[in-house]
């Protein structure tokens, strides 16, 4: 049976307090005013200690919160910052490789046609390149490329035998688009043969002129030549061959520059202008995206920045390595046009977000990307980058990108060997030098920094005020029972001193000197719960205690065993299980201590192991609860178990008297009831009327007593009982039927119906079933 935990506490207390006095007042001079004050002193030593238990408590929490908070923090700021620098390499390393590829395919196809003029014994500038379309579109596919055009110096004094060369050698223009039809990454052909300009031309503002006099760039015309693929610069205009390309301005320096210098220039961005640019240079920014557009997918952007390249050509074939003197004039340009998108696409993982790459060079306008894995998404014209980045940012220039893939640095950091497979013209790094700049984003950031620092911070924070409310309960509850422990003790030490006299109080001090462990209680209460788990408690004393006022409860299945022969193992304890786990809720509800079941008998008992006034009624309420539930019981197994079930009813008897209540130590010691009592319980079950509750004279004047005379009815007969002799016996009606509703409904005496008396008798009344064995010495 399991006490209260007040009740633990206070037998404990109880023991306890007997023990500290001794030890406390071992030579009976300790006055209470001197224990108060030693009680005084331990608290505030305790307290001393609980306060510095509770400063290293908030002092842990707060450099442990601290540390997870900056070493996370720190971690995640690393990890982003090592993403960043490792694809921030890969960008500029892969446009390093792309424009080294670039100008590699170029200068290659280059020297192909300077191999053709001399092979046909062509003289510059009537040359032209058999079957141009089909290398010409071979080059796009190495290189990133996706137009380019042979450009060639015309003299003065030439200008009408080119007219006329250009004139009569414009087949390859019907090769060029034959060629183009079969692309099957070009969707776009038109016919081209009305739409050649057979004069050189270039702009007037909005206009278009006739040009007859060279330029002030240059002595000569620049007019483009044979181009791919085939488009013009807008639908309703002619094509742009014998275009003088020195009629543009931002172009014409360009070119100037990669002549005048023997280099390869990348033209600033045309398609893109500021609003106060002049009127020419709007135009040619308009009419560069509207031909881009036939470049391009629908989905694409026109007026994402265009990039050109202008390679000067020169008639050498000597060496694989253009080897020029300083005087020596090339005899063309060759241009290749790009977007900055495809220089920077499918570079990055999928996962890699939030990469922003500006580029400036100075001379035309600046413009922003965002990679987002092989993605690119362009932000638009300026610089778009976050300035708080710009720490972070890397930044190379086109000409250095370039020399970075020439060069491979050995571990002391001096080239070794080239990586490049380029052996043309060099970048020029003084016309416009492009600058590229790396930055991260707030989106790459968000990636690799989280609030996981702060939640697991905050998580290193609830678990120390977690413990620390753990350490402040159990201090609470360890302090209030040192304060019940002090009271005790205090008591106890002037309960003994007025109790005994000196000479047996320095006995008892001497016994508990001799004792090393304290010894647990030897009462029914202080063991109840050992008692009740089968626990064998050592004492040199018996554990019993005489209880007078009990009730005793006895209750059979009648007709079990009938029922049993013909049911599996299985179905027998389904039966025992569910009607003990039942009568088991009861005996909670009712305060009613169930001693144990042998076989299909059940065995409780009232005023044990606390007195309770009441004790016959508390078990009259019990039975009738018991009887009640083993009708709906049966009624409900009936379906899965036979009809037969139904007709399964307890047989209960009561007996209310002294029992003698202990514990009999040894292998598997239990607690036992004793007694006459149990014995005429027993004889009332076995003398019973099944689906009764069957009660002895005992009994029925403790109900009468308590004024439940209404309850008890005379049984007509009187029995004989085994030991006994003839007894007068009584029932306890109860109400059948729907005047009863299930025992989960019923409530104790507060608001608790009675037992009712039906006004007619249940049933006749007859002996039936198996009942304990009889004996003068029952036990249980």
């Amino acid at each position: 049976m399991k006490t209260t935990a007040n009740e633990d506490v206070s037998q404990s207390n109880a023991s306890l307090a007997v023990s500290g006095f001794f030890d406390e007042d071992e030579d009976g001079d300790t006055t209470k005013e001197e224990r108060e004050e030693i009680a005084k002193d331990e608290n505030r030593l305790i307290g001393g200690i609980r306060l510095l238990v509770v400063v290293v408590l908030v002092a842990s929490a707060l450099a442990v919160s601290i540390s997870v908070y900056r070493y996370m923090s720190g971690s995640e700021e690393e990890a982003f910052e090592t993403k960043f620098e490792s694809d921030a390499d890969k960008v500029l390393e892969a446009m390093g490789k792309t424009l080294d590829q670039t100008v590699g395919a170029t200068d290659a196809f280059i020297r192909q046609i300077v191999s053709h003029a001399r092979h046909s014994n062509s003289t510059w500038p009537f040359v032209t390149m058999p079957d141009y379309g089909l290398h010409a579109g071979k080059l796009l596919k190495l290189s990133k490329d996706f137009t380019c055009s042979i450009c060639v110096f015309v003299e003065p004094d030439q200008r009408e035998d080119w007219l006329e060369y250009a004139n009569d050698n414009l087949h390859w223009v019907d090769e060029a688009k034959a060629i183009q039809d079969k692309d099957p990454d070009w969707t776009k052909s038109q016919d081209f043969v009305n739409t050649i300009n057979y004069d050189l031309w270039g702009f007037d503002g909005p206009g278009r002129i006739n040009i007859t006099e060279p330029t002030h760039y240059k002595n000569n015309f620049l007019p483009y030549w044979q181009q791919y693929p085939m488009v013009k610069e807008r639908e309703d205009a002619i094509s742009v061959i014998n275009h003088d390309v020195w009629q543009a301005p931002s172009t014409a320096v360009a070119v100037l520059d990669a002549v005048q210098n023997q280099r390869v220039v990348v033209a600033p961005v045309a398609n893109i202008a500021e609003d106060s640019a002049d009127e020419l240079t709007l135009y040619i920014a308009d009419i560069i995206r509207n031909w881009a557009k036939q470049y391009i997918s629908e989905e694409d952007d026109s007026r994402e920045p265009i990039g050109g390249m202008w390679y000067p050509m020169y008639d050498s074939l000597e060496s694989i390595h253009l080897n020029l003197t300083k005087d020596q004039q090339p005899v063309g340009v060759f241009y290749a046009g790009f977007f900055w998108r495809e220089l920077i696409r499918d570079i990055l993982p999928s996962g890699s977000n939030g990469i922003i790459l500006v580029y400036s060079d100075g001379c035309g306008p600046t413009f922003t990307y965002q990679l987002n894995g092989p993605n690119t998404i362009f932000l638009g014209a300026g610089d778009l980058h976050d300035s708080k980045y710009d720490a972070m940012g890397r930044s190379l220039t086109l000409f250095e990108i370039m020399d970075a893939t020439k060069k491979q640095d050995n571990e002391e950091g001096y080239a070794t060997k080239s990586k490049s497979s380029y052996s043309g013209l060099p970048l020029s790094e003084t016309f416009c030098p492009g600058n590229i700049y790396v930055y991260p984003s707030q989106t790459m950031e968000d990636d690799y920094v989280t609030n996981q620092p702060l939640l697991f911070t905050l998580a290193c924070v609830a678990i120390f005020v977690f413990t620390s409310a753990v350490f402040i309960t159990y201090d609470l509850l360890v302090a209030r029972r040192q304060r019940i422990v002090m009271e005790r003790a205090l008591a106890s030490g002037a309960i003994v001193s007025s109790l005994f006299p000196e000479k047996v109080k320095q006995q008892l001090y001497a016994e508990q000197k001799q004792e090393k462990q304290p010894k647990k209680e030897m009462t029914i209460k202080g063991l109840f719960d050992d008692a009740e788990h089968g626990m064998a408690v050592e004492s040199s004393k018996p554990i019993a205690d005489l209880f007078e006022n009990t009730t005793i409860f006895f209750a059979d299945l009648a007709g079990f065993t009938a029922w049993s022969a013909n049911r599996t193992p299985s179905e027998v304890f389904v039966l025992l299980e569910t009607l003990y786990g039942a009568f088991d809720k009861i005996a909670d509800r009712r305060k009613v201590f169930k001693v144990e079941t042998i076989g299909d008998c059940y065995v409780a008992v009232t005023g044990i192991p606390e007195p309770q006034q009441n004790h016959a009624v508390i078990m009259a309420r019990f039975a009738r609860d018991c009887l009640t539930e083993t009708n709906q019981i049966a009624r409900e197994l009936a379906d899965t178990m036979g009809e037969d079930t139904r007709d399964l009813e307890m047989r209960v008897g009561l007996h209310s008297g002294s029992t003698t209540a202990g514990v009999l130590r040894g292998k598997k010691g239990r607690f036992q009831l004793f007694g006459d009592t149990v014995n005429t319980a027993s004889r009332m079950e076995s003398t019973g009327v099944k689906g009764r509750i069957h009660v002895s004279q005992a009994t029925a004047d403790a109900l009468i007593a308590c004024g439940k005379e209404s309850w008890v009815s005379p049984r007509p007969d009187k029995i004989v009982a085994k030991g006994k002799g003839e007894m007068q016996t009584y029932f306890i009606q109860i109400a059948t039927g729907s005047e009863v509703s299930r025992v989960t409904k019923l409530s104790d005496s507060s608001g608790e119906p009675e037992l009712d008396v039906p006004s007619r008798q249940r049933r006749d009344a007859h002996p039936g079933a198996s009942s304990l064995e009889e004996d003068d010495n029952v036990s249980v």
